[in-house]
């Protein structure tokens, strides 16, 4: 098995061009440091942009004359002191000496690794002490040297303590193999002096004296440089007895400070400036672009050469893919979820970990036991781990980010409850709108925005310009074409009050849609369907709401934006992982071992409550159901904290567990059950056939349900019963028959196919909109009750949903022409009720219709007439009526055509004895068409019925005139003139159907119409001044002051005038004067003179008139006293020669007196002084005529 390390690769020249160049230039700069002075390099690039590949390349490729000292920080723990340092440039003094700190435990770090990485021949003279390893052979050699030492000495000095005879004497050779061997142990000790003396100096020669111990007092030497400043010999030293030319130092930008830069730096001068080293020696630091601000990584490296990261989020996912397949890892995964989760990974060392994680997990996981694991989530749970292995750790304690948002489920259920209920509140609003819709038109509709607009925008706008012809309100909302265009219009071009033109930018389509009405028009298109969908689609949402995984809560209700998931903090890959369902519900299984008889933390929770009756959520998750059932007990059943949908979900299907599906259900089955259990079982569970099945034939299910207070949850529990009961019961069934739209609305839940099953016992109350399957069986069947909602909805149902019919439009014709056989069966017959259901306010039933209707025997008179009464259609005729008795329901009802003919045959067939009312109403109702129309010359019987008509006054005065007109000819019986009123004799009058003459003039006298009939006859009347007529103040008032009259006619009519009348009218005698003043003569007697006189007002007609009849001369001054004494004060003292009366100085009083001087009434008159009045002088004569 190939294994795929997450070291730093080796770069290939040919697989990697681009990377390799980055080699190949720090090579180059490397190679020409010493000639340019180049000390420090740095080799710059973000995290895992493959820095480290880079530097392991160089030295494996060009190792030749170069010696490299690898440095890594990587050891050394980034946090202990850096987490809490400051950013910012301003540092307390506690940060100071924390960054302080850090930077001797680096420059520690680096030290170790420069001493201990060579042997200690190597560095001999470090001071660094180290534990000394011997091995055998060196053992060895020091025990032989030791003992050859030892042996010398005693050959040498043969001390007399060591002293053995017999061995001295075996060896004592003779004094020339004596001297040899004393030369050999003086030449041995000699040399093994030298070594011991060599030893010491090189052990002591470099040691510093910090601490000084006297008898009572200690001496201590602190040193506060920094590790570098403290050791600088010892790293010199290291130099001068190695070889290395190149440093490489990595990870040192981990800790965030810049500080020790500057060290390094400092020390890499000191370095190559020493005469002990003596050689170019160049530092390169692999570091991130962002470790310095500003230009500050310029002034301190001499050359940096950038690394180009090799993955970035534009080619991770490829780069994924490829090292999945690599791996033989592909699962199947779409590239999308790899696109998801690759965006996080910048790093090709953390992909490789990944891919290597995710192929052993998946290996030990997703074994036989584990084959339906997704292996899209595993690939997100490893991608997770890698990022946030600490949360990752939590998640197995159920602790941690992830666990809480998982655990939160409950919380979100609720935020997403509360978005269903804002959908609700928007329904309602909806359903507000469109019952407020429902009594009007869409033209009516229509035009109630329009003039809202125009109320708020242009009061005094009178039409609008579409088309270069202007349009009025009204008639644009009664086109569809011409509205359309309006609210397309940016802008629009009216008309004012003024008449003058004007344009407005305001947006009809702008003020319509911010005021709901495109809401509106759509409702009153659509009808209420929409509203029930909508409604029905929030209640199956509210019910799966519980049942739907965390993802789908997150994406489906954006709960992502509630307080409840923001107050979590997830990072941004927790919180996309947990939207997209990589990380969900059954995460456990994603990151432990399946062992057969496992029971986890969370079910062993769940036994526990159990036995101690705590009740926990029904919709709890087991994760080992089986093993929990194992571990399930008799007593536990005794509570309902053993109430859980996944546990009654196996026990259902489980045979072996039958006995544990029995005591489930009893425990459901008793009285006082739980029933939002089942309610939400209903809901989430899976056996819901076998549970529900169970429940209805144990117990007395209908009357639990209808009695459970939820209301909510009783809708769940119906829906179950009427789908999985068998029988439904007596009182199930009368509900059903009534609750129709439950049925509709919860088909999806009961099924097309139950409920198919259960329409042939039912007969329903009141239908509604919804299944068009479930609706076609109903009607096909006829189990429905005959009621206007019914009739309604079928008819609107069969004609494709016509919105304009409704209970109000509802009518027998719109039910005939939907053309289904059984549905106009049962309605013929039920035709009785369905007539007194259908309300007909529009009254358009066909003619057909109408004649089905008058000739049923099946319906009652009263309804048939209420039902025809007001039809705008009509029967043609009275042919196709079978009964003659319902010829007076037609005429009543006025549903035959407004004919002469059809007229005439009803008056020969029922008014032969008497003539019924509804016959002149039903005249009365058609006057204006049947006037429209002339009496058919062809028709007999035109004098009667002229009679009949007109001579009566059965006809409105309105309808008298008009009906008139369709007969020709004088009225031809004068005599029933006596029996009409006054109204309708002028109308006869003024059509000229009553002639001029005595017997029509003995009739009419005695009404107010002679007036009529004189000015109609007027050349008639003034040839037969001398006849006889009943002439009153009115009429002559009327005919004296009639313009057709000449001056003369007037003049004439006055002298036939009853004295009478002229003075029993102030009026009268007011215009009598007038015309006698303005003819200048006068046709009266002396005493109808003088009572006129009398009776008028108009003083100076009167003085105009005495005038005028005394210089006529044809009176005697009898009269002129009388007419003057009429006249009144100070006329009456005119001519009284005791007395000088003073009349007003004008003209018409001049006028009479000199007419008055004329005939010697008086002797003269003169004006005064102050010229304002006349004095007048009567003459003898009249003053005797006076005394007389």
């Amino acid at each position: 098995m190939a294994i795929d390390t997450l070291l730093p690769k080796k770069l290939n020249k040919v697989d990697d061009p681009d990377s390799y160049k980055s080699v190949q230039e720090l090579n180059e700069v490397l190679s020409s440091a010493e000639k340019h002075k180049i000390r420090n390099v740095a080799l710059t690039g973000p995290f895992g942009s493959g820095k480290s590949s880079v530097l392991v390349t160089l030295q494996e490729d060009f190792s030749k004359g170069r010696n490299y000292l690898p440095i890594s920080l990587a050891t050394l723990q980034a946090n202990e002191e850096g987490d809490n340092i400051s950013k910012s440039e301003n540092k307390t003094a506690d940060e100071e000496k924390k960054i302080e700190n850090l930077n001797r435990k680096i420059e520690y770090s680096i030290l170790q690794q420069l001493i201990y990485r060579e042997k200690a021949e190597t560095v001999p003279n470090s001071r660094f002490r180290r534990i000394v390893h011997l091995s055998k052979k060196k053992l060895r050699r020091y025990s032989i040297c030791v003992v050859l030492s030892l042996v010398c000495f005693l050959i040498l000095f043969e001390p007399s303590f060591a002293r053995v005879d017999s061995i001295y004497n075996f060896f004592s050779w003779g004094d020339t193999w004596n001297a040899a061997f004393d030369f050999v142990a003086v030449g041995w000790l000699l040399f093994m002096l030298f070594i011991v003396i060599r030893y010491v100096f090189r052990s002591y020669s470099n040691s510093k004296l910090n601490k000084l111990n006297l008898k009572d007092a200690e001496i201590e030497v602190v040193e506060n440089n920094s590790i570098f400043n403290r050791h600088l010999d010892e790293i010199l030293y290291f130099f001068q007895v190695t070889e290395y030319d190149v440093v490489i130092i990595e990870d040192l930008d981990r800790f965030g400070t810049p500080n020790i830069f500057l060290k390094l730096r400092e020390l890499n001068q000191l370095i190559n400036e020493s005469k002990i080293v003596g050689r170019h020696i160049t530092f390169v630091y692999a570091v991130k672009d962002d470790i310095f601000k500003d230009e500050e990584r310029t002034k301190f490296f001499d050359y940096i050469i950038t690394i180009i990261p090799v993955i970035n989020p534009s080619n991770s996912k490829d780069k994924l893919k490829a090292a999945l397949k690599a791996n033989d890892c592909e699962d199947g995964i779409s590239d999308d979820d790899l696109s998801e989760m690759a965006f996080f990974i910048q790093d090709m060392r953390i992909l490789t970990n990944i891919v290597n994680e995710y192929k052993q997990y998946r290996d030990k996981l997703c074994t036989t036991n584990g084959a339906q694991l997704s292996k899209t989530k595993l690939l997100g749970m490893i991608v997770y781990k890698n990022y946030y292995p600490q949360d990752f750790a939590l998640l197995h304690r159920r602790d941690g980010k992830v666990y809480q948002c998982l655990s939160s489920k409950r919380a979100f259920i609720k935020d997403a409850l509360s978005k269903i209920e804002e959908r609700k509140k928007a329904l309602e609003s909806k359903k507000q709108v469109f019952l407020n819709s429902l009594h009007l038109s869409l033209k009516e509709v229509r035009l109630l925005y329009l003039y809202q607009w125009k109320q708020a925008i242009i009061p005094q706008l009178v039409s609008i310009q579409i088309d270069n012809h202007y349009y009025t309100l009204e008639r644009i909302a009664d086109s569809n074409e011409l509205f359309d265009k309006l609210i397309s219009m940016t802008s629009i071009q009216y008309r004012h009050l003024n008449n003058y033109s004007y344009s407005s930018n305001d947006n009809v389509q702008t003020y319509l849609r911010s005021n709901s009405f495109f809401d509106r028009e759509q409702q009153l298109k659509s009808g209420d369907t929409p509203l029930k969908l909508l409604e029905k689609q929030i209640r199956e949402d509210e019910i799966k709401i519980k049942s739907l995984r965390i993802s789908e809560l997150l994406r489906q209700y954006d709960l992502g934006e509630t307080e409840t998931y923001k107050n979590i903090g997830l990072s941004d890959m927790q919180d996309v992982f947990l939207r997209l369902g990589y990380i969900d519900e059954d995460y456990y299984d994603y990151i432990s071992y399946f062992y057969p008889e496992m029971v986890s933390l969370e079910d062993r929770e769940f036994l526990l409550n159990i036995k101690r009756q705590i009740k926990q959520p029904y919709d709890y998750h087991i994760d080992r159901i089986k093993n929990v059932v194992k571990e399930l007990k008799e007593y536990m059943f005794e509570s309902d904290a053993i109430l859980n949908i996944e546990l009654l979900d196996y026990l259902a299907t489980a045979e072996e567990y039958k006995d544990k599906f029995e005591h489930m259900m009893s425990r459901l089955e008793r009285d006082m059950a739980p029933l939002q259990f089942l309610s939400q079982y209903y809901t989430e569970g899976k056996q819901c056939q076998k549970v529900f099945e169970h429940y209805i034939e144990n117990v007395k299910a209908w009357d639990n349900i209808v009695n459970w207070s939820n209301a909510e949850e009783k809708e769940n529990l119906i829906e179950a019963y009427l789908r999985y009961s068998t029988n439904l019961d007596e009182e199930a069934q009368k509900w059903l028959n009534c609750n129709y739209e439950f049925l509709v609305d919860h088909l999806s839940g009961v099924t097309l196919d139950r409920a198919l099953v259960l329409i042939p016992n039912s007969c329903f109350v009141d239908l509604c909109e919804g299944s068009v399957d479930l609706l076609d069986c109903i009607i096909e069947r006829g189990h429905y009750v005959i009621n206007l909602r019914n009739l309604t909805i079928i008819t609107k149902h069969l004609n494709k949903g016509d919105i304009t019919i409704t209970e109000n439009t509802l009518n027998y014709t719109r039910i005939t022409d939907a053309g289904n056989e059984s549905f106009i069966a049962v309605v013929n017959d039920n035709i009785s009720i369905v007539i007194k259901a259908l309300q007909n306010i529009n009254k358009d039933d066909s003619a057909d219709s109408l004649l089905y209707i008058l000739n049923s025997a099946d319906i009652e008179l009263n309804d048939k007439k209420q039902y025809l009464s007001g039809a705008i259609n009509h029967i043609d005729d009275f042919s196709g009526i079978t009964n003659v008795e319902l010829y007076d329901v037609a005429v009543e009802t006025k549903v035959i055509s407004p004919t002469w003919q059809n007229i005439l045959f009803y008056y020969k067939n029922r008014c032969a004895d008497d003539i019924p009312e509804i016959f002149y109403d039903y005249i009365n109702q058609y006057a204006e068409e049947l006037s429209k129309k002339s009496y058919p010359t062809s028709l007999d019987d035109k004098d009667e019925l002229y009679e009949n008509l007109f001579g009566y006054n059965m006809l409105s005065i309105e309808n008298y005139g008009k009906l008139l007109q369709s007969f020709d000819g004088v009225f031809p019986k004068v005599d029933l003139l006596a029996n009409l009123s006054c109204d309708r004799l002028r109308v006869l009058i003024r059509q000229g159907r009553v002639p001029f003459n005595q017997e029509s003039l003995s009739i009419i006298n005695n009404t107010a119409a002679l007036t009529d009939y004189i000015l109609f006859y007027q050349k008639d009347f003034l040839q037969h001044l001398d006849w006889k007529y009943n002439f009153g103040i009115d009429n002559v008032q009327i005919i004296l002051r009639e313009e057709q009259f000449s001056l003369d006619d007037k003049y004439n009519i006055i002298g036939v005038i009853p004295s009478s009348i002229m003075e029993g009218s102030k009026d009268v005698a007011d215009v009598a004067i007038d015309v006698l003043c303005k003819k200048q003569k006068n046709n009266l007697s002396n005493e109808a003179l003088v009572g006129l006189i009398k009776t008028s007002t108009d003083t100076n007609r009167k003085i105009e008139l005495i005038t005028i009849i005394a210089r006529d001369g044809g009176r005697d001054q009898v009269i002129i006293r009388q007419l003057l004494d009429a006249l009144g004060s100070p006329y009456t003292e005119v001519g009284d020669t005791s007395k000088r009366p003073l009349l007003l100085n004008d003209e018409l009083n001049r006028k009479l007196l000199d007419a008055l001087q004329y005939i010697r009434f008086i002797s003269k008159y003169k004006e005064e002084k102050d010229g304002e009045k006349l004095r007048v002088y009567s003459s003898k004569t009249t003053h005797i005529h006076f005394l007389n």
